[in-house]
């Protein structure tokens, strides 16, 4: 029994003790009896009220009566109106409807004296009716083998309320239940924690929850459910798919010994199958396909529904060896490795180079060899490895000059090799050339010249193939310049990119540089004690250094070097002399003046070099080139101006005084602009006493200039740091004395800068009998397979940047006179004709300069970059005069398309035309495949979008005959009768599948019965 007491406070205070039956009620007690009733059932419940009053216990009270109200959705009470008897009582009768849950029951008191109603309520609870129709099932209709799935059951009674456990749980007792029973393909299906059967009750919510785990062999797991009787059972299919993590993975490969050849047509296949750790296929699992060697590719595809990868790796044009290796998305571990042979054909040609055909003979460089390379190829251009060539020299010319030894291969002597070509068709012997007599010996020439023609011999019996190829080789005792080229990559997939280098090298007596004398004119002022910021050491420390790197750039055996240093005034410490060691180690022991350091005898100093020349001219080479590279950190201000242009005096210095002179000072204007008269040097003058008039000797030896030319030495002039600014004095006079003799003058802000500057004038001082080269590289036609292409068609230039084009360029002593990148994309360069254009300058004796440039390959088949007769690319050097032709340069391109591919399924529905369907719906879709196996089809409705217990209408098989139209398409139907289905929605699924693909499938609803729907559409997913 349910009850509820309510107590009203009276309003108004009594003056006095009123009887006890003149007292109003203010408390309400309402119980109802029973406390639930069935919704639908035509039970009942007595309603009944209790009054009385909370000071009294007064419960007679006249004239009252209690209002009884309840929400009319759950049921009626009657009467409505009751009055009270003797003990404080009324009672009323509920009666429920057919919908369940809480009714609440209000009751009012009337009477009179109360100033508010007083009223209470109960809660009458109106359980579900007996289980009449299943309201929900839900579940996921495809499960992973081996996963779980929740099946929840939602029953309804005949009035459609949830039958729940409300009533059971408040009376503690055993509510409705559903049992649920699974058959699966393994026997093995479970309920979590139970066997294959179970009987679970409605929970407050109205849900019977069951989880299954479905077996571990993909197929159907039928569920049957049994509600309370009068529901009807039900099955359900739930199922079990194959797509689970991979655990294994085996191989097959067709053909067996997974070789094929290089002919562009035959491919290898490897058929690949994933299976779940129950050994079941493991269908639209992700298996990356990796190769490596021939190229590098990567490729992710998903298993078809059968577990199943096909990969057809090929055709290759190209022989070699690529490994594939194939890993689980999903499952590192699960993993397949395998190597692929491509192998030529029968090889039908060879071609031969040699890398460089110019080169010095042996008596100019004991090191000069030149490679000899027979590649022999089959009909697509393909190398083919372990042919015999046998190389041969022949007509041996040597031009009447006087020989020391005859050129050879490979061993001194020996004018015949055979050997086999390598991997990349190749076989490879060294030419060396011969040698003449050197400089001092009888018959020496400096223009001995020799040639000889290497001839390569490879032959086919099988074919009756002989193929001789001959290639003309020249050597001499000094070489103009000697060219070299190589690739990166002699195999090269289409649309992928090669590097090219060439490489022009200074051996000959054409780029013998004439001796050298220079002298060294060093500033030790007191201000070279100052700091560099540039070398973080003192400036007279980075000119050392800058110096030593001067001699290192010079040649010992045919150049002199003396040294001049200067402050207030000069010390000749070394005269020329070809001791470069002790050179460099004078030049260590300079230390900055610090008594006259003050002073700057610029003056003095061009003097004294210029006197050290002379002093040694009796001894020096007449082709000899002379020098001096004077460099001082400060104006000058001893000694007067170095170009004469002032009042001559013959004091020994202007000023004489060991003392600081400002600036606006008249001293150090005269120190400037007023000169030491040389009487040594004196030509002719006019002039009263020790004064010369200003000016009279500017166009005599008194001007350094005129003093330098005079005796065919340059000047160039170095100013260090910016206390030597551009527009003041000694900067210009610099300008003057360098421009009038054929010399230059630098400026250096740092001692680094110093020191690239001294290795830059070694350059000059050593090109005096260099050339000026030029490459122009034509690509106007390639040979591809011996044929002439437009080389548009053959390369693409590539520009990167520190890749492509760049440029080293290096001295002897490995100064590197360059190092950087180029764009030879727009203007003259490869956009406008395809052509690459290199403006050299001067190649010195042992000076290597390169360039490495980028081309993408289109083509396949054997591509000769520099074809002699075809490219027209040049070298050209001396003024034009002379010029050399680049090697014959290979590779081989080869072709990638459909390595790798999968053949694909798409499935696709074409829209009914019209609607609603009351007989049968006419369902048409296409197919395309492009695969080899045959495509399974399966047709299959449900009345529920993620297609739950699907009714399966249609399975059929097309062979692949049906896909040879263009397209690879087909067109496939059915009529699927709606005659005896329930009117509402329908949504049809049509899957197609094959051994060889991924599994794909297309979605289409369509409205049985039903006037007014929408129309049918197609569902993309």
């Amino acid at each position: 029994m349910n009850v509820w007491t309510y107590a009203c406070l009276v309003v108004g205070l009594l003056l006095v003790v009123a009887p006890v039956g003149a007292l109003v009620p203010d408390t309400i007690a309402i119980s109802t009896d029973p406390e639930w009733v069935t919704a639908g059932s035509g039970e009942s419940a007595t309603v009944t009220v209790q009054v009385s009053n909370s000071t009294s216990g007064n419960t007679s009270f006249e004239g009252v009566a209690i209002d009884f109200e309840v929400d009319g959705e759950y049921g009626s009470i009657s009467p409505a109106r009751v009055g009270i008897d003797s003990a404080g009582r009324a009672a009323a009768v509920f009666k429920p409807g057919t919908r369940s849950g809480t009714a609440t029951i209000t009751a009012t008191v009337s009477c009179e004296g109360l100033d508010e109603p007083l009223m209470g309520s109960v809660d009458l609870y109106i359980d579900h009716a007996a289980p009449y129709g299943v309201a929900d099932l839900s579940y996921k209709p495809k499960v992973t083998v081996g996963g779980t799935t929740d099946i929840t059951v939602r029953m309804v009674d005949r009035y459609g309320n949830v039958v729940d456990s409300k009533r059971e749980d408040s009376l503690n007792i055993t509510p409705e239940t559903v049992s649920f029973t699974v058959g699966s393909p393994g026997g093995v299906a479970v309920f979590v924690g139970c066997a294959d059967e179970i009987t679970v009750p409605v929970d407050d919510a109205g849900n019977a929850t069951v989880t299954l785990r479905v077996d571990t062999k993909a197929g159907e797991n039928i569920v049957y459910i049994q509600s309370p009787e009068p529901v009807r059972g039900q099955y359900i299919s739930i199922r079990g798919v194959a797509d689970g993590v991979p655990a294994n993975i085996t191989r097959s490969v067709f053909p067996e010994d997974a070789t094929a050849s290089a002919n562009g047509e035959d491919t290898v296949t490897l058929i690949y199958v994933l299976t779940d750790a129950y050994r079941n296929p493991a269908g639209s699992q992700g298996l990356w396909v990796n190769s490596s060697g021939l190229r590098e590719q990567s490729k992710l595809i998903n298993s078809s529904s059968s577990g199943e990868v096909w990969v057809k790796y090929g055709p290759e044009d190209s022989v070699g060896v690529a490994t594939i290796t194939a890993t689980a998305a999903a499952n590192a571990s699960v993993s397949d490795s395998i190597e692929v042979e491509f192998a030529s054909t029968e090889p039908v040609d060879m071609v031969f180079s040699a890398n460089p055909r110019s080169m010095p003979s042996r008596d100019a460089n004991a090191s000069s060899v030149s490679e000899l390379q027979a590649k022999v190829i089959d009909i697509r251009g393909n190398p083919v490895a372990g042919e015999t060539v046998t190389f041969t020299i022949d007509s041996i010319n040597l031009g009447g000059y006087t020989p020391t030894s005859e050129p050879y291969l490979e061993v001194e002597g020996q004018n015949v090799a055979t050997t086999k070509t390598n991997k990349d068709g190749y076989a490879i012997v060294e030419f060396h050339p011969g040698a003449f007599a050197r400089r001092g010996e009888s018959g020496w020439n400096a223009t001995a010249t020799g040639n000889a023609t290497a001839r390569a011999t490879w032959g086919n019996v099988t074919r009756n193939i002989d193929v001789t190829r001959d290639v003309v080789l020249t050597w001499k005792n000094y070489p103009y310049l000697s060219v070299e080229t190589e690739v990166s990559n002699r195999t090269v997939a289409k649309g992928e990119e090669v590097d090219v280098t060439i490489r022009l090298k200074g051996d000959g007596s054409m780029l013998q540089s004439n001796p050298v004398d220079v002298v060294l004119a060093i500033d030790r002022s007191w201000s070279m004690n100052q700091k560099d910021e540039g070398t973080n050491t003192t400036r007279m420390a980075a000119a050392k250094n800058a110096a030593k790197a001067f001699v290192a750039e010079m040649n010992p055996e045919q150049d002199r070097i003396g040294l001049v240093s200067y402050s207030g005034y000069t010390t000749r410490n070394l005269p020329l002399t070809g001791n470069f060691s002790g050179v460099s180690s004078t030049v260590d022991d300079l230390i900055e003046d610090l008594g006259s350091g003050i002073f700057t005898a610029t003056r003095k100093a061009l003097r004294d070099s210029i006197w050290e020349m002379n002093r040694t001219a009796g001894n020096a080479n007449p082709n000899a080139v002379r020098a001096v590279i004077l460099m001082s950190d400060g104006e000058y201000n001893c000694y007067g101006d170095p170009l004469a242009r002032g009042t001559g005096f013959y004091l020994s210095a202007i000023p004489p005084w060991a003392e600081v002179l400002p600036e606006d000072s008249m001293l150090w204007k005269r120190a400037q602009m007023d000169y030491k008269y040389f009487w040594d040097l004196r030509e002719s003058w006019f002039g009263i006493g020790e004064v010369w008039y200003k000016g009279a000797c500017q166009h005599t030896s008194q001007n350094m200039s005129v003093y330098a030319e005079k005796n065919n030495v340059r000047l160039y002039m170095i100013s260090f740091t910016d206390e030597i600014k551009e527009g003041n004095t000694t900067w210009e006079t610099m300008d003057i004395l360098a421009g009038a003799t054929g010399g230059k003058h630098y400026h250096a802000d740092t001692g680094g800068d110093l020191a690239r500057i001294y290795t830059e004038i070694a350059g000059e001082l050593k090109a005096e009998a260099g050339v000026n080269t030029t490459l122009n590289l034509n690509f106007e036609n390639v040979e591809v397979n011996t044929n002439p292409v437009p080389g548009d068609q053959v390369f693409d230039y590539v520009y990167k940047d520190g890749v492509s084009t760049h440029i080293h360029n290096q001295t002897g002593a490995g100064t590197v006179l360059y190092n950087g990148t180029i764009d030879q994309t727009d203007g003259d360069g490869w956009k406008q004709d395809k052509q690459l254009h290199f403006d050299i300058g001067t190649i010195r004796l042992g000076q290597t300069w390169e360039a490495t440039f980028r081309l993408k390959v289109n083509k396949t088949g054997n591509i000769n970059i520099f074809n002699e007769s075809l490219s027209n690319s040049v070298i050209a050097f001396d003024g034009g005069g002379e010029g050399l032709i680049l090697p014959d340069t290979y590779i081989t391109g080869v072709d990638i398309d459909n390595t790798g591919i999968i053949s694909p399924i798409r499935v696709t529905f074409t829209a009914p035309d019209s609607e609603p369907y009351t007989d049968r719906v006419p369902l048409t879709w296409t197919i395309n495949y492009s695969g080899t196996q045959d495509v399974d089809v399966s047709l299959a409705r449900s009345q529920y979008e993620d297609m739950r217990s699907p009714t399966h209408l249609l399975t059929r098989t097309l062979g692949p005959g049906r896909f040879v139209a263009a397209d690879n398409t087909t067109t496939d139907s059915f009529m699927m009768p709606v005659k005896d289905l329930s009117p509402g929605q329908y949504w049809i699924t049509v899957t197609a599948s094959a051994r060889d693909a991924e599994t794909d499938e297309d979605t289409i609803n369509v409205w049985a019965h039903t006037k007014g729907a929408p129309r049918a559409y197609i569902k993309i997913g």
